[in-house]
Parts: C-alpha cells; sequence; structure tokens
C-alpha cells in the first residue's frame, strides 16, 4: 500500500463486512487510517488500533393471514410454506454504532458529543432512506431524527 509520504491529507479506508438472506440484509462496517493498515499488515502487535464499528440490518416485515406459530423455522423465521402465503408490509431498520466520545475513561459525557453523534446517525439514516424510498414509492416512511436536549428524563 502506497501513499505519498507528504500528503497532508488523513487517508483512510472503509473496512467493510455485508450479508444478505431471507432474514434481511446487515452491513457493518469502519474506518481504519492507511497507516493503522500498515502496522497489521507489518506483523506488529495490532492492539492498538481502535475499531469502532457501525452498522445497520434492514430486516423485513412479513404479515400473514394464517397462524404461523406452529410453522416457525429454527432461527424464528417463517417457513417456506408459511411465506408462500405471507406478504411484504415493509422493512424494519435497525441503525447501531459504537463510539468513543473521549480517550479518557473517566470523562462525562457532554451534549456536544451527544449531538455529534446525533447528527451522525441522522445523517446515515437520511442517506438510507434516500436510496430506499424513491420517488415512486410513495409509501415510504423511514422515521425522524430529533435534536437531543438537556432536559431531565421523566420518573
Amino acid at each position: 500500500m502506497q501513499v505519498a509520504s507528504n500528503s497532508s491529507q488523513n487517508v483512510e479506508l472503509v473496512l467493510q463486512e455485508s450479508c444478505t438472506d431471507q432474514s434481511g440484509s446487515l452491513v457493518v462496517y469502519t474506518t481504519v487510517d492507511v497507516d493503522s493498515v500498515q502496522l497489521a499488515m507489518s506483523g506488529q502487535d495490532p492492539s492498538c488500533i481502535a475499531l469502532l464499528p457501525q452498522g445497520f440490518m434492514i430486516v423485513p416485515m412479513v404479515s400473514s393471514n394464517a397462524d404461523t406459530s406452529s410453522e416457525q423455522g429454527v432461527t424464528g423465521t417463517p417457513s417456506s410454506t408459511t411465506s408462500a402465503n405471507a406478504a411484504n408490509s415493509g422493512c424494519l431498520l435497525v441503525m447501531g454504532m459504537q463510539v468513543l466520545a473521549s480517550t479518557i475513561p473517566s470523562a462525562k459525557l457532554n451534549l456536544s458529543s451527544v449531538t455529534a453523534i446525533n447528527n451522525h446517525l441522522c445523517n446515515t439514516l437520511h442517506q438510507i432512506e434516500g436510496v430506499l424510498c424513491s420517488s415512486t414509492n410513495n409509501n415510504c416512511f423511514v422515521g425522524s431524527c430529533n435534536e437531543p436536549t438537556t432536559s431531565a428524563p421523566s420518573k
């Protein structure tokens, strides 16, 4: 891997894994800087490389008029005989991310960090929404993003 030594830009790579089957689609990814990749490839100890994964899963929502509780597959998904009677009624989008807000273990999480994380999640949600919801699909609803507030949780 060759990177110009006089480069003033921080070069990052995306490490990604994806899987699709009848239970849904899963995409997990993380960014890794070139120096970390070179460190790992040279045989040095990679334990200092921070891999903070993020990703999403799209799970089809299946509805059926028949009782499918007796015909569930091993993984809890409807069996092929049940799927023939079922109609796809949308999908569920699940997003997740691991975040390192501070390198100091005792640090408190502040509102600006929460706002930055929330903005990142919202941007990712809107990008997925843009791909899934074409202009010809009028029944598309992905969700909404709200700004974090400083109000105390209700008891």
